[in-house]
């Protein structure tokens, strides 16, 4: 079988790197098919495709493109039996004889299928039968984003027509990400990163500003630079909630200070870990131990970082799932989703603090207030977060959906039953 890959960011690696290494192992010939047609600067010029991680079993090949247009030209002389892609270029393989594998990576599952129920991938692997039940309900709320400052409706989203393409087309895979998770060698993570063998670890994912809807708290209170100019721009805004925040220190600076305090407490080392599109702000590196980026992502920084970690904290991010699977407790640092600037739509299900949810599950994930951090976790240990073995297995299920590290292997499953139907003339 030759099995492409289509990589338009470097950071797709983090979640094909996997895949990749399992068909080099079985012997396929594999292609990474990198997008060289987008910019190189801006703020995801880190994430230009530029070039691949090493993998184990082999090299796969490299092929560039420039564009969704020179893809399909390029596949139309000489495409592979089947494509892995977390969305389909308009006009890529048309007409030809090859498949298309989407996979899911969570609320990205909407752009694998249109509000509508259609789908251009002969096959969608999803996560877990919790999120094959919420595609819609992915659909609405990224149709929601698309929508918001157009002066436009939202395009419905067919229920019945999705529920429809899920159930003939949608395989639960797992994630096949977490499959690194088995291979990476937590004491040679510490060595390579100068972590010392017994001290205990905790990552903090630092709010995310840039990526962050810019509503006036983020800007003027949570965030707002120094504590004059932030009370007089809360004083001049009138609110007496958002005054009462300045007041108490509810603010970045006063989460890092108490974060920084809670490891001293425990003898723990802060490590930070960053993304380049959102710069680490320079009083959170001088309170920190180890600052990381991105430096690879396969291996993924992140993943090596939670193998040797205690504790996770970060703002609900899906960070969360992969601590999980790593069986690192965390720590969801809950401000209030309306002050964040999320709409309803994006808490109706997703993003919310009901109990059994992503962000509120007992024994693996706590949320925890900015009144409860500023105010008490310095005091708190970090054995008072415990990781339940039976919750753990549990939320994985639910969330990532497999815990052998066999998800790649499920890929590849379907993808040579693709290939084979295709060889035979049959349906896919």
């Amino acid at each position: 079988m030759r099995v492409g890959f289509l990589i338009e960011r470097r950071n797709y690696y983090r979640l094909f790197g996997p895949i990749v290494e399992r068909a080099l192992a079985r012997g396929h010939e594999t292609e990474c098919w990198h997008d060289w047609g987008q910019r190189r600067t801006g703020p995801k010029a880190t994430e230009f495709p530029d070039t691949m991680p090493s993998f184990r079993h082999g090299r796969p090949r490299l092929r560039t493109f420039r564009g969704a247009a020179d893809l399909a030209a390029q596949l139309a002389a000489d495409a592979p039996d089947v494509m892995v892609a977390l969305a389909r270029p308009a006009g890529a393989g048309e007409g030809l004889r090859m498949r298309w594998f989407g996979l899911q990576y969570t609320l990205d599952v909407a752009s694998l299928l249109t509000p509508a129920g259609a789908t251009r991938f002969d096959a969608l692997g999803l996560h877990s039968r919790y999120w094959a039940d919420h595609v819609a309900a992915s659909l609405r709320i990224v149709a929601f984003n698309r929508a918001r400052g157009t002066g436009v409706a939202p395009e419905p989203v067919d229920a019945a027509a999705v529920a429809g393409v899920v159930r003939r087309r949608g395989v639960v895979v797992g994630t096949p990400e977490m499959d690194q998770a088995h291979w990476i060698d937590p004491a040679a993570v510490r060595a390579r990163l100068g972590l010392e063998p017994e001290r205990p670890v905790v990552l903090y994912i630092p709010f995310p500003f840039k990526s962050n809807p810019d509503p006036f708290w983020v800007r003027h209170v949570y965030g707002g630079g120094s504590d004059t100019l932030r009370r007089l721009r809360v004083w001049w805004r009138g609110d007496a909630r958002y005054r009462e925040h300045a007041a108490r220190g509810l603010t970045d600076c006063g989460t890092v200070e108490a974060v920084r305090a809670f490891c001293d407490a425990n003898g723990a080392a802060l490590v930070v870990k960053a993304r380049g599109k959102d710069p680490v702000p320079r009083y959170l590196a001088r309170r920190a131990d180890h600052v990381f980026y991105d430096d690879a992502y396969y291996p993924a920084t992140i993943l090596e970082l939670l193998r040797i970690s205690s504790l996770c904290l970060h703002f609900f991010s899906t960070v969360a799932y992969e601590a999980a699977y790593a069986g690192v407790p965390s720590l969801c640092l809950a401000p209030d989703l309306a002050d964040l600037g999320f709409p309803p739509m994006w808490r109706e299900w997703f993003l919310n603090l009901d109990e059994g949810n992503s962000w509120n599950f007992p024994g693996v994930i706590y949320p925890i207030t900015l009144e409860e951090v500023v105010r008490e976790l310095p005091r708190r240990r970090i054995a008072d977060f415990p990781l339940e073995p039976a919750a753990r297995a549990q939320y994985v299920e639910r969330f990532v959906g497999f815990d052998d590290g066999k998800s790649s292997d499920r890929v590849l499953d379907i993808l040579e039953s693709l290939v084979e139907g295709a060889t035979a003339g049959g349906a896919a």
